[in-house]
């Protein structure tokens, strides 16, 4: 959704906006900062910066202040002044309210940022997917004179609610709002008063966030070559663990961190315990009661999901995980068509304002590879409009180093995977969409690789599903910086935010939940995920695309073979990797 950039130490100004621009792409509605030197505060956020550093701005600077208390807003200060604070924030703009002629238009004055409310000084990125049950619980404890229309101005008044029941402990105050948040995030912020700074991210990495020091300034980004255009040394640069809090450059956990959570049960002891995986399932919930469950649970992911918006992409590959929720999506749209022709009837029952879903599949591949094939096929049984991409040896070609210079990584697979989201984004964009959906997580969590069946080579039925649990755990806990970082890097490269409902907060826990053996049935099971593709037949996905077998992006757009026959024979991926590195 949005570019972030902090610094804290010593350092001039002119770092933190040549930061704040190598991140331009993945926000270009709006731009701001925040300076603090020790004893006053800039704080501007509505700022072009491609604009003369120098510009004077205007002194009310779209400052939000909720709370009693003053923050200063002054012009940027002279040339070799240095600060010891700095906050910056590209907008990325998709969330949308209806103004007064009942049009749905983008909430870009509510979302400016940084954020200062009182002392607290706020720069987020992401979605909070449970606002209304936040904005009621805030309403119902604080009187505020003007109700936050956003989610940045909700966050931003729910840690300085925090934060006085907490005694004034920025860092206590968030360790008592995070598990309260269900949504795809990173933020930063930063207490004037007590000169402490908390940088924090979601539960699984969604949202990603690095940082990193050098001898007179720690610095973090959403991105690398942020960190990279401070002179931070790749080596020295540190992903920030999902669900924990980065305060003052160090890492705190969280009692309620998910990834912690997803060790915590011991498989092996398990294991020990019960003579069979026979009775290990006799604690659990019965397959069918899992299928219901896991069902409903999707419905709600992709809801929360496209609830504000009126235009969605979906990255399509014909494959099961992309239908699933493909007909999730087409289902919201009918029943979005059937409120406003409700209310138009003059139905009191339905709500005013309800706008249409429209949804557009997009479809990457080279002429006739299977994921254009399938994606064709399926589109059109649904009823649903596809944009197919296709692509030949000239389109990779024109479209590796645009790749590369968004992953930051000079992995051949992140590289194919990359691109084939890099150019349906692309698209997007062009399109005027900014947010698109992603199946990414349903492999991870349900057991689709093929890799997952070496388990039950060597081992009993028994150890197997113990062996196959602890992995897909494994699995989980590290995509953040496999998967996550990768198709979030691409996917701004163009400036559409990229959502991922398989990775759901509730998903997640009842995956974790689900027993191995629920998911691959036994060494024959070549298809995998088995009881995802049992959802998928609930949901109404046709047998053709529910039993259709797995092909990784890489193989099923065809890119794999043209970058590794061809592309990459005559390009040093390498080389080129360490040349952003350096400069």
């Amino acid at each position: 959704m949005c570019g972030l950039v902090g610094l804290a130490g010593n350092f001039q100004k002119e770092l933190l906006f040549s930061m704040m621009e190598s991140l331009k792409h993945r926000g270009e509605d709006s731009s701001g900062f925040y300076l603090y030197d020790g004893e006053d505060c800039r704080l501007c956020n509505d700022f072009d910066i491609y604009s003369d550093w120098k510009i004077e701005f205007p002194e009310d600077c779209g400052l939000h202040e909720e709370f009693e208390g003053n923050s200063s807003v002054n012009a940027v200060s002279p040339d070799g002044k240095t600060y010891s604070i700095g906050l910056a924030h590209n907008l990325l703009s998709v969330f949308r309210l209806l103004n007064d002629n009942e049009e749905l238009v983008y909430n870009t004055d509510h979302n400016r940022q940084p954020i200062a409310t009182d002392n607290i000084i706020l720069i987020f990125n992401g979605e909070l997917y449970n606002f209304n049950t936040l904005n009621s619980y805030l309403k119902s404890r604080i009187d505020l004179k003007n109700p936050p229309k956003s989610d940045s101005e909700l966050l931003s008044c729910l840690i300085k609610y925090f934060y006085i029941i907490c005694g004034n402990d920025l860092l206590c105050a968030l360790k008592e709002l995070i598990p309260c948040l269900d949504g795809d995030y990173s933020f930063a912020v930063y207490d004037m008063k007590e000169d402490n700074l908390a940088v924090c991210r979601d539960q699984i990495g969604v949202k990603p966030l690095f940082y990193g020091s050098c001898d007179s300034f720690s610095a973090f980004a959403s991105e690398k070559k942020a960190l990279w255009k401070a002179g931070i040394e790749d080596a020295k640069i540190k992903d920030l663990t999902p669900g924990t809090i980065l305060y003052n450059f160090e890492e705190h956990d969280l009692e309620s961190n998910l990834i912690d959570r997803i060790f915590s049960l011991d498989l092996i002891d398990y294991q020990k315990e019960y003579g069979s995986y026979k009775e290990y399932l006799s604690l659990k919930d019965s397959y069918d009661v899992y299928r219901e469950l896991l069902s409903d649970d999707l419905k709600a992911s992709v809801f929360k999901r496209v609830e504000n918006l009126t235009d969605i992409g979906l990255i399509f590959s014909g494959g099961v995980d992309s239908t699933i929720l493909a007909v999730i999506l087409k289902d919201i749209a009918e029943a979005r068509l059937e409120e406003i022709e409700a209310f138009q009837d003059g139905c009191s029952f339905f709500k005013e304002g309800v706008k249409p879903l429209n949804i557009t599949l997009y479809s990457v591949g080279v002429e006739n590879s299977p994921d254009i094939k399938f994606s064709c096929r399926i589109a059109s049984d649904l009823g649903l409009e596809l944009k197919t991409i296709i692509i030949d040896e000239e389109v990779v070609r024109e479209n590796v180093e645009n790749v590369l210079t968004a992953i930051e990584d000079d992995n051949i697979m992140k590289l194919g995977v990359g691109m084939t989201i890099y150019l349906a984004s692309r698209e997007m964009k062009n399109d005027g969409i900014k947010v698109a959906i992603s199946g990414q997580g349903a492999d991870e969590l349900f057991g689709g690789y093929n890799r997952y069946l070496k388990h039950f080579d060597n081992n009993s039925i028994s150890d197997a599903y113990f062996a196959l649990d602890e992995e897909i755990r494994h699995d989980i806990a590290n995509m953040h910086h496999v998967n996550l970082e990768r198709d979030d890097a691409v996917a701004m490269a163009n400036g559409v935010e990229l959502r991922v409902p398989f990775l759901d907060k509730d998903i997640i826990d009842i995956a974790l939940d689900i027993p191995a053996g629920y998911k691959i049935r036994d060494s024959e099971d070549v298809l995998r995920k088995h009881i995802l593709r049992d959802v998928a037949k609930d949901l109404g996905v046709p047998d053709y695309i529910a039993d259709r077998p797995k092909k990784a992006a890489q193989y099923g757009t065809g890119i794999n073979k043209i970058l590794k026959k061809r592309v990459l024979k005559e390009f040093d991926i390498t080389g080129f990797v360490d040349s952003l590195k350096e400069n």
